[in-house]
């Protein structure tokens, strides 16, 4: 599994353009073939961050969705950043659940 997160510094101005111009984005990239997640999210800590996150199955349903025509919405936002854009695709080799809240707050048995 690939995780995709893109984090976005926007003016008060931008950031309500790209919250318009993403949103329906959102839905559509959710049916593509390979998406497990999309959102946009709002940094609580500072209100001119917005961070558009992504989990894909392969890399390769993960390039045709870079590839696409509706990615170029994507593109538009990034140059639209007041700092330089934060880009990372991370390999996620396994993943947990509560499971590992539960396992680490349990007390070792004597």
């Amino acid at each position: 599994m690939i995780v995709c997160t893109l984090t976005l510094t926007l003016s008060e101005a931008d950031r309500r353009k790209v919250i318009t111009s993403l949103s329906p984005l959102i839905g559509s990239t959710r049916t593509q073939p390979g998406c497990r997640a999309c959102s946009l999210l709002f940094d609580a800590e500072d209100p001119r961050r917005l961070v558009l996150w992504e989990e894909w199955d392969s890399q390769e349903q993960l390039a045709r969705h870079l590839g696409s025509e509706d990615y170029r919405l994507v593109i538009a936002a990034i140059e639209l950043s007041q700092e330089a854009p934060q880009v990372r695709f991370d390999t996620v080799a396994s993943r947990g659940g509560l499971e590992v809240v539960e396992a680490a707050r349990t007390p070792p048995t004597p």
